[in-house]
């Protein structure tokens, strides 16, 4: 079982549209955890779910090859005989921009998190203070150098090409290209702000690492693969 951890604004939707194209129905979708939004009916929410995903073992080894969603990896962890992790990350100062303008584009989409964001209306900085390490938020327990494969948005097509050399798939081209901020051209990049920089190193500097890090693990895999 492949277990593709989807962090937010780091091409993970896009690369849903990919895996759908690759494995069509034996890919599931599992999107509702509230990842980061840490009330307690968020946390008694992820419990539950967590809790009848684990239940659903036989069934989900029967009937998928990739789960691929917004969940914290311990989700999953140790739940499958030959369960292996992947996930896509990006430089923190990039994803904390991209995902701030996201949620000012995006309302009413059913999470009480960004309910909270559009009651609250909070600056950049003040949305990266209240919100902290969310890359590193999605790897709960599991450690990054269990993932068998780590991809990076800034290489977006050759860590595509890395997913398929690692899990022996052949990847299909893209034809979509989802919920990039129409105000951008794609690939270019957000211009950065000493203060962002700042905000960004003092409240997510789990980000920082595990980004330092991904990069590291990206090029090891990439010159083992061949890719």
């Amino acid at each position: 079982m492949i277990i593709s951890i989807h962090v937010p604004k780091t091409a993970g939707t896009s690369f849903r549209l990919r895996l759908e194209a690759a494995y069509g129905a034996r890919m599931l979708a599992d999107y509702g955890d509230w990842v980061g939004y840490n009330t307690p009916e968020a946390i008694e929410r992820r419990a539950t779910r967590m809790a009848e995903m684990r239940a659903r073992r036989d069934e989900l080894i029967r009937d998928y090859d990739v789960i691929h969603g917004h969940f914290i990896a311990d989700k999953y962890a140790g739940l499958f005989p030959n369960g292996r992790f992947a996930g896509f990350f990006r430089a923190p100062y990039q994803q904390a921009v991209s995902n701030y303008r996201f949620l000012l584009r995006h309302k009413g989409a059913g999470h009480p998190g960004v309910d909270e964001f559009h009651r609250v209306k909070p600056s950049l900085i003040e949305f990266i203070a209240a919100v902290p390490n969310v890359q590193a938020t999605y790897l709960g327990q599991v450690a990054l150098d269990d993932f068998a494969m780590v991809g990076l948005t800034e290489q977006y097509e050759r860590s595509v090409a890395l997913f398929g050399a690692v899990f022996a798939r052949e990847m299909p081209p893209e034809t979509e290209r989802s919920t990039v901020n129409p105000e951008r051209t794609e690939g270019e990049t957000y211009d950065i702000s000493p203060e962002v920089r700042q905000a960004v190193d003092r409240h997510r500097p789990a980000d920082v690492e595990l980004y330092r890090r991904a990069v590291e693990r990206f090029e090891r895999l990439a010159a083992r693969y061949g890719v």
